[in-house]
């Protein structure tokens, strides 16, 4: 009986071992599926992500376009409203002639009237002597003639006077006539003006919600980062393109006066405090500035800070009205957030040159200048080119 207990026991361990070894490939294939769907719901939400991602930035894109057409139109109106207070004020400094022309021209007539009146006192006086008893009186010949003389003369002369006086009259009514038709271009102009500037007002507060609506979009789907890093590889994307579309090298013909040679003795586009610095961390930890950023009034005047070529000279994303300057041995310097642009594309400027007006273009909400200086593709403090 022991000899049979003892196969039975050990068959019994041999199927259990025989069961153990069946459930390991299940539980195996178990634990593989279950990171397999793991892996599947990683990547499933790595696409909605990324697709969250690319809508958010069409919908910033899309605020940008619009964005970019309100404030091209912006710096539109505002040419137009200083064309047309230009035009104003030179209308007025006409009327104001005109009106000083008038002045003389009534003081003209009143000395001609007072002439006349007198000479009409003095025919009065000798009227009981008329012009033949004159002659009868007089006692040879050359008095004679002397009366005839005096008489011609007194016709020619009063006739002179009234012919003086009618001329007076027919300018006084010209520049009258003048007056009225340059006060009403002058009132249309002043009409032209309040409709611009109305305009130009509503263009200003539609800008402000445009900004609003970027950066609350931006806030909440937090992009900000990511459209950071992707202003500055499309600001890179422009620089390559117009390195690539250079027609002639701007060389210097002395290299006392080559631009390497100006460091620290170049002028700044502008005087202004610094908002912020060359290097200084921005909001987001792992940028920088790469340029400096300058406060300064709305239209305040931007100078080159040296000579070269105008490449570029439009609206740019984050940039606003941006100007970028080639001077020779590759070295950039870029003018951005300006309200207008004074010159265009191929311009040659000289230092101090007039390029632009401070504004707040590219979405700022304050008025300032930005400033950058570059070797290629290399970024330069211009604390250490321009003056101190």
């Amino acid at each position: 009986m022991v000899p049979s207990t003892r196969i039975v026991i050990f068959t019994k361990k041999y199927a259990l071992l025989f069961l153990l070894s069946l459930s390991f490939p299940a539980i195996g294939n178990e634990s593989n599926h279950k990171e397999k769907l793991k892996l599947k719901e990683i990547q499933s939400r790595m696409v909605g992500v990324n697709k969250k991602i690319e809508k958010a930035e069409g919908q910033v894109n899309e605020l940008q376009i619009e964005l970019k057409k309100n404030e091209l139109m912006t710096s539109e109106i505002f040419t137009q409203l200083e064309n047309i207070q230009h035009k104003i004020l030179k209308k007025k400094d006409n009327l104001n002639k005109l009106e000083l022309k008038k002045e003389d021209y009534q003081k003209i007539l009143n000395k001609e009237k007072e002439t006349l009146i007198s000479q009409v006192k003095t025919i009065y006086k000798i009227g009981k002597y008329n012009y033949f008893k004159l002659l009868l009186n007089q006692q040879n010949s050359s008095q004679i003639t002397r009366a005839i003389a005096y008489y011609d003369y007194d016709n020619y002369a009063r006739s002179k006077r009234i012919k003086e006086l009618k001329h007076t009259l027919e300018e006084i009514e010209k520049i009258q006539l003048t007056i009225s038709k340059q006060t009403y271009k002058l009132e249309s102009l002043e009409d032209k003006h309040k409709y611009k500037l109305k305009r130009f007002n509503s263009y200003r507060e539609d800008r402000l919600k445009f900004i609003k609506d970027i950066n609350k979009y931006i806030k909440q789907q937090g992009i900000e980062l990511l459209l950071l890093k992707e202003n500055e590889r499309e600001l890179g994307k422009l620089l390559n393109k117009l390195k690539s579309h250079r027609i002639d090298k701007i060389n210097s013909t002395k290299k006392e006066f080559s631009f390497s040679s100006k460091k620290g003795g170049l002028i700044w586009p502008i005087n202004g405090k610094l908002l912020k610095k060359y290097g200084a961390q921005k909001k987001i930890a792992s940028l920088k500035w790469k340029g400096v950023l300058i406060e300064a009034k709305v239209g305040s005047q931007v100078s080159a800070i040296s000579e070269g070529r105008i490449v570029f000279a439009d609206w740019f994303r984050n940039f606003g009205l941006l100007v970028i300057i080639e001077h020779e041995n590759e070295f950039l310097t870029l003018y951005g957030h300006n309200q207008k642009l004074l010159k265009t594309t191929g311009d040659f400027v000289q230092a101090g040159e007039k390029i632009a007006t401070v504004g707040d273009s590219g979405g700022q909400e304050n008025p300032a200048l930005y400033f950058e200086i570059r070797e290629g593709k290399k970024t330069l403090d211009p604390s250490l080119w321009c003056k101190k």
